[in-house]
């Protein structure tokens, strides 16, 4: 199984859980791949890069004002432009000083843009579905590292609990505990501050 846009390696859940055999690889591999889409949905966001500079990746926006659009998560882009008369022919390319992008620090504690703001000859065709083109590189830059640890426990949790069908784990000795499908609470408590509280533009 090929591990495509997830945030920890096979090694990291390997050395996390002791096991130094190939024998459970594919599961835990399983493991990571659904840890990683968890996290994905618990933030409202994703963590890797989408799209290059040199092959940038197109997204549609719905102004809700004239002058600011909430987008997903970008590191730059390549082309703005608007379809002013709602003919989906994007006929208006937006020069680099005609929009800004914000919020203009994030780039210093390695988070994307996630708005963009027209400042020079045009305006959005406000409250018009889809009207706003973007081509760029989507994403983040790199996984967070309380993303990599976190997907490291998750995955290391739910890969655990192929042991406990019914759920519960431990024993009569040691006393049991019921395995939930939910993020495990020091995941949650990890992942929490990177949650996009509006979730993802459309």
């Amino acid at each position: 199984m090929a591990l495509i846009n997830c945030y920890c390696t096979l090694s990291d859940v390997k050395d996390a859980l002791a096991i130094n055999d190939i024998n459970d690889d594919t599961a835990i591999e399983a493991a990571i791949l659904a840890a990683s889409r968890m996290i994905d949905d618990y933030t409202g966001r994703f963590f890797y890069k989408d799209g290059t500079t040199a092959s940038p990746v197109t997204r549609y926006f719905t102004p809700h004002d004239w002058w600011t659009c909430a987008t997903d998560d970008f590191i730059s882009l390549s082309e703005v432009a608007t379809d002013d008369n709602f003919d989906q022919v994007y006929s208006t390319v937006w020069s680099t000083s005609d929009y800004m992008v914000e919020p203009v620090n994030n780039p210093r504690r390695g988070w994307p843009y996630t708005r963009i703001l027209a400042i020079g000859a045009y305006i959005f065709p406000a409250q018009l579905p889809q009207t706003l083109r973007m081509r760029g590189v989507w994403g983040w830059s790199s996984v967070p590292y309380e993303i990599q640890m976190a997907t490291k426990l998750q995955a290391s949790r739910l890969f655990v609990r192929k042991q406990s069908p019914f759920g519960v784990a431990g024993s009569v000795d040691i006393g049991t505990v019921r395995l939930s499908s939910r993020l495990d609470p020091d995941v949650e408590a990890l992942v929490r501050p990177f949650k996009k509280m509006n979730g993802l533009a459309y």
